[in-house]
């Protein structure tokens, strides 16, 4: 018999599932009350399959990526097509929707087991002891999930500890690619010191990514939704700022950031992604925590372009090889490029000097400009408004330029 796990207290019909689930060929382990109770009773019966119902208590998106870990099936049950596409907006791909009678139900659930599909256009048969007997499921079952988009590009900006410059960098290269015809955001996801609204002289009393969050995990961040949610800078340029203290990192999912990375690339034609310098995997905390440095890590899992801003001094040089060996495997496979910022002289030793300790991307220097960084930041514009014809505006430029380059090969 195969065994579950039933999360169904919403549904009228659990009792009378608990009491058929033998004829049906399955072995019902524990009656869970809500998430917390369905994701202990998992860690307990690892090899179990899950059957939760639309209306469970706590259930998020994290939920259910925490329980469809080593390739557990994971079946939801649906009253009607609104809790078919709530299901399905927060990952359950497998749906089997309940009927009048208990024993019809589980016959939806097995099918969807065997298929992994949604039973709602499953063929018909009838139970003979204690098995389905019928025609065998469609070779290709429909799957409610829709494919993912992926028409934008997402540009990580990443930096060593030190102040190097991520945001300026950030804010800056996303202006120099914002043009006529492309529309451009530039999104705070460092959890560890946000400034892009300070950057762009933004209202910073409310959470931008918190609210982008959580209308991920409510379905509702098309998009159209995500668009009239970002802040108009100037021109085609927009914004999505970061939290209003580091102590609400604790509100950003995993689960809900990896849809908001989707739903940027619908809404977009680049978004330029502003990170934390942290690239640590924090303990585990519990099926329900949260690890701090999921927006840095899920942004630049995300990322067709990575960019590593460093300081140009001796000591940015050695921040940057210090922390290379942990972005190195997160870089592999994607187009990388290193910022020497600040630059006032050739960069031969630095480059050098990151030669040895393994960093094999290409180096761009953008200029040192106090003038006309200072300038930006002191009245929240951009260097298209603040240092038109400044050196650095210049240097964001040839970035720019080799940044299309770089994706576009890619």
């Amino acid at each position: 018999m195969t065994q579950v796990l039933l999360a169904a207290a919403a549904v009228s019909l659990e009792p009378e599932l608990v009491r058929s689930a033998p004829a049906a060929g399955l072995t019902v382990l524990r009656r869970c009350v809500d998430a917390a109770d369905l994701l202990a009773a998992a860690t307990v019966a690892p090899d179990a399959s899950v059957v939760l119902a639309a209306g469970l208590d706590r259930l998020t998106a994290d939920v259910v990526d925490d329980l469809s870990r080593r390739d557990r099936a994971v079946v939801g049950l649906a009253t009607d097509p609104a809790d078919a596409e709530r299901l399905n907006a927060l990952g359950v791909e497998r749906i089997a929707f309940v009927e009048d009678t208990a024993a019809a139900t589980w016959r939806a659930v097995v099918i969807a087991l065997a298929s992994g599909g949604s039973t709602s256009d499953a063929p018909t048969g009838v139970w003979s002891t204690g098995c389905w007997v019928g025609p065998e499921p469609a070779a290709e079952p429909f799957v409610a999930t829709r494919p993912a988009r992926r028409d934008g590009v997402i540009v990580a900006v990443w930096g060593p500890q030190g102040a190097p410059g991520r945001t300026t960098v950030a804010v800056a290269l996303a202006d120099g690619l914002a043009t006529a015809d492309r529309a451009v955001c530039v999104v705070d996801a460092d959890t560890y010191a946000p400034a892009v609204a300070l950057a762009l002289g933004m209202d910073d009393s409310v959470s931008d990514l918190v609210v982008a969050c959580r209308c991920a995990d409510s379905r509702t961040v098309g998009a159209a939704a995500l668009a009239s949610l970002a802040r108009p800078v100037r021109g085609s340029l927009s914004a999505i700022g970061g939290l209003t203290g580091a102590a609400r990192w604790e509100e950003l999912r995993p689960a809900s950031l990896d849809r908001l990375w989707a739903a940027c690339r619908s809404a977009f034609a680049v978004t330029v992604v502003d990170v934390g310098f942290c690239l640590e995997h924090d303990d585990d905390a519990g099926p329900l925590g949260r690890p701090r440095n999921a927006a840095t890590l899920t942004a630049v899992d995300a990322a067709d372009l990575l960019v590593c801003v460093a300081d140009a001094s001796p000591l940015g040089a050695a921040r940057l090889g210090a922390a290379w060996p942990a972005l190195a495997p997160l870089a592999a496979g994607r187009p990388t490029l290193v910022v020497r910022n600040r630059a006032r002289s050739s960069g031969r030793e630095w480059e050098r000097a990151m030669a040895a300790c393994g960093v094999d991307a290409p180096v761009l220097d953008l200029p040192e400009d106090l003038a006309a960084a200072s300038a930006c930041w002191a009245r929240g514009t951009t260097l298209a408004q603040a240092g038109r014809r400044s050196r650095l505006r210049r240097g964001v430029a040839d970035l720019a330029r080799t940044c299309e380059a770089a994706w576009t090969a890619a």
